[in-house]
């Protein structure tokens, strides 16, 4: 008889302990006292821009995991952001910030630094424009469908992305500047893509014949006009 009440009492304590332990390990709401927050990811943030977003939601050392969350995530700076628990006092803070993907120069002159969807998010900063080039076009709308273009060409290795300084867009008209030697490169409205084959086949031989390209004129059916560089 004892046996059985002994087993009727330990049991309930046992299910009671494991579903917590479940809780606990499944909760995106840490339910424990907090004695170390470590914040992960940030190159563009500072740590201390962090802490002042979410030191509101952190009371006597307990923190109101979604509520830090949507605090972090409305920097602009700021993709996703995930908060792990590491048990038995700390929090680690993981933040995905956006990518620096190009410059845009708007209509008021200023240069923003555009994300990996081609949205101006951020004002340029001292060396922040390190490997990247400039699309310049007051046409905001068109961003994201010429960093989407240009991004296809670096994937395919039709040009290099540290080789670019600038892409123009006028008219719907496309022109690239290379790093080198600020030689143009004309492709127009249509396509883009063979032009730039056609146009980067004409520089590699201009490269080999010791010309000195000032601009590649691709918008035509075949070949490119060129023009040398007056030394």
């Amino acid at each position: 008889m004892k046996k059985i009440l002994y087993i009727l009492f330990i049991t309930p304590i046992c299910l009671l302990s494991i579903l917590t332990l479940v809780y606990l390990f499944s909760s995106d709401v840490p339910m424990f006292i907090i004695k170390n927050i470590k914040i992960v990811g940030v190159k563009q943030l500072k740590d201390a821009d962090v802490m002042g977003r979410i030191s509101p939601y952190i009371k006597d050392g307990v923190l109101d995991a979604q509520k830090i969350r949507e605090a972090v995530l409305s920097h602009p700076f700021v993709s996703d952001v995930r908060i792990k628990r590491v048990y038995p006092f700390s929090v680690v803070i993981d933040i995905k910030e956006k990518r620096l993907a190009g410059l845009w120069v708007d209509s008021s002159g200023n240069v923003m630094i555009l994300d990996e969807h081609g949205e101006p998010y951020r004002g340029l900063s001292t060396g922040a424009a390190k490997d990247m080039f400039i699309i310049n076009t007051k046409d905001r709308n068109s961003l994201k469908d010429i960093l989407k273009e240009i991004n296809t060409w670096i994937s395919e290795g039709l040009i290099k992305k540290e080789d670019i300084s600038e892409v123009a867009f006028r008219d719907g008209s496309i022109t690239i500047f290379l790093v080198q030697e600020g030689i143009e490169i004309v492709l127009g409205k249509e396509d883009l893509k063979k032009r730039l084959k056609r146009a980067m086949v004409v520089l590699e031989d201009a490269k080999k014949r010791g010309l000195l390209i000032k601009c590649i004129d691709a918008r035509f059916e075949r070949g490119a006009i060129i023009q040398e560089r007056q030394v």
